[in-house]
């Protein structure tokens, strides 16, 4: 089989003209009314470009450097992502951070006290993952970390929940395969996101690919 950037027709036709047995669907997914996401970041998806997605830092592999890739239309999740991986780097604990940066973190981030977050952090890890607190005692660049992670990891719930005073802050997992898809959906009635099952759009995937097959 073939998975990857299956938006399209031509690209579903290009898998199978290579000798695939099945191709899979991703990012495309993303917007269907059976996805686990809310309406708001449907419509977001529905109206990405291929341009639209950047890097960031992964919530589970943070420390690693791991990047996944995510919307960046509509949202400032890559880039806040990416600066608190910056601040990471740079700082060896939550105390060495200069004023500005902790005021900025405290505002438009976490919206709460440092302290008050890594209570949140420390209790969700009291119940998740105790190992966690026990590195983090006597580390603080670790306790950093998982505070860090605790906003990326978040931001996914954000999203799904549809938060809408939280828009700035959702991580939405997405490929330019979903900008692929909506160029080719244009003007037919799977442009409008109550449109879009996963079903259908598989058999209209299949159906253009059959088509363009049959034209070669």
């Amino acid at each position: 089989g073939a998975a990857g950037g299956m938006a399209t027709p031509y690209s579903v036709c290009a898998a199978f003209a290579m000798g695939a047995g099945f191709v899979v669907t991703g990012s495309v997914n993303q917007a269907c009314l059976e996805s686990g996401t809310s309406d708001m970041v449907r419509q977001m998806l529905a109206q990405a470009r291929q341009a639209d997605v950047a890097m960031a830092p992964a919530a589970d592999m943070f420390e690693m450097g791991v990047n996944v890739q995510v919307l960046k239309w509509g949202t400032m999740f890559p880039v806040r992502a990416k600066k608190l991986y910056e601040l990471y780097r740079r700082y060896d604990s939550l105390e060495t951070l200069p004023a500005a940066e902790r005021q900025m973190l405290e505002k438009d981030y976490l919206r709460t006290s440092i302290e008050q977050e890594w209570e949140n952090t420390r209790r969700f890890f009291e119940q998740r993952d105790p190992k966690q607190n026990e590195r983090a005692a006597p580390d603080p660049k670790h306790k950093m970390a998982l505070v860090f992670r605790s906003y990326l990891g978040r931001a996914s719930g954000w999203a799904n929940q549809g938060l809408a005073d939280r828009k700035v802050d959702f991580q939405i997992w997405c490929g330019p395969a979903m900008g692929a898809f909506n160029e080719w959906v244009k003007g037919s009635p799977l442009e409008k996101v109550e449109q879009r099952r996963a079903g259908l759009v598989a058999h209209n995937l299949l159906l253009g690919a059959a088509y363009l097959t049959r034209i070669n």
